[in-house]
């Protein structure tokens, strides 16, 4: 028996920085799959192979860590047996760069998938992934940040609004993009490192308490009428909520000294008010991709090829509408 798991990657349409206060998100799984497989080893030792993007194999004990922490986060500590399983990212990257599209949480999503049907196929009592639990385990992996967003998008799929009830507690709801709405992701050529500008944000809060209230009330209005326009299908009320939190999360930025909206970003977001187009940085930000809205689809067409003309990278996605998927399959 072997089992194979996939789970998607996620764009970030509203609440980013506001989340992490309560505000809600809305957040759209996207057909970029992580996947893993997982089987018995031949030979009573485990073996890994990794690629993200590049590969990497490790061999060990039954019992021992693999090394590779998201892995080890799952599978510590087990009874499972011995066993050969890959963990393959390389849907996340261009060629060695990060596109930014929550890579290490789909693939921590699609290795518990994989490690909790495989164990429990071998008898173990293993439970199947659950959002608290894998939220606590990639916040770990962070060291201490993030939300937890991405993990809701890569496990349950779709578009979802996403918002942190008191004690950090989730709480999720399905929602549907104005149905006139096409969207796509643009590239803006280098990575950012999101628990870096995360950090950055809370210190800032810490030391500057009324000016981050004023901006995260700032951004929590827009986000609720943005999801609230999603919900409504008002897809005029929608555009103008992303472009907005665009501008809102170029100000934020500015006041806690950092490019969130990179210069690329607001050359991408010159091209876009030309076409008509909505648009905004998504995630923390720092680089990493870009996500373009419309309801004139012609305009959308003619703004990508016109970033693309200046060396940006075009990247088209849709929606996924399943998030994790684990199979099992007879060798």
């Amino acid at each position: 028996m072997r089992i194979l798991a996939r789970a998607p990657g996620k764009l970030v349409a509203l609440g980013e920085y506001a989340v992490l206060d309560g505000a809600p998100a809305l957040v759209l799984a996207v057909d970029r799959y992580c996947e893993a497989s997982l089987g018995a080893s031949e030979d009573g030792r485990c073996h890994l192979e990794t690629r993200a993007p590049d590969a990497h194999t490790w061999t060990f004990r039954v019992g021992e860590p693999a090394g590779v922490p998201l892995v080890d986060l799952i599978c510590a500590p087990s009874a499972a047996p011995a066993w050969r399983g890959t963990l393959d990212s390389q849907a996340f990257f261009s060629g060695a760069t990060k596109l930014g599209l929550g890579s290490s949480a789909a693939a921590l999503c699609a290795w518990a998938g994989a490690w909790s049907a495989y164990a429990r196929s071998a008898g173990s009592a293993e439970p199947a992934p659950s959002l608290e639990r894998l939220m606590a385990l990639h916040r770990h992996f962070q060291g201490g940040s993030g939300s937890g967003l991405d993990i809701a998008a890569s496990l349950l799929g779709g578009a979802i609004e996403f918002q942190l009830a008191a004690a950090s507690v989730p709480r999720v709801g399905s929602v549907r993009m104005p149905n006139s709405v096409g969207f796509a992701g643009i590239f803006a050529g280098r990575s950012a490192s999101t628990p870096e500008l995360l950090a950055r944000y809370r210190a800032w809060s810490a030391d500057h308490p009324k000016q981050a209230a004023e901006a995260q009330r700032r951004l929590r209005s827009i986000a609720e009428d943005g999801c609230a326009a999603a919900r409504g299908d008002d897809a005029d009320a929608f555009l103008k909520a992303i472009t907005d939190y665009g501008r809102g999360l170029q100000n934020l930025g500015v006041a806690i000294g950092a490019q969130i909206v990179t210069a690329e970003h607001r050359q991408i977001g010159a091209q876009a008010e030309h076409y008509g187009v909505a648009y905004k940085v998504s995630g923390a930000g720092g680089g990493d991709l870009g996500i373009a809205f419309a309801a004139d689809l012609q305009a959308l067409e003619a703004f990508k090829t016109s970033v693309a003309s200046d060396g940006f990278q075009v990247v088209d996605f849709s929606l996924a509408e399943r998030g994790l998927v684990v199979e099992e399959h007879a060798e």
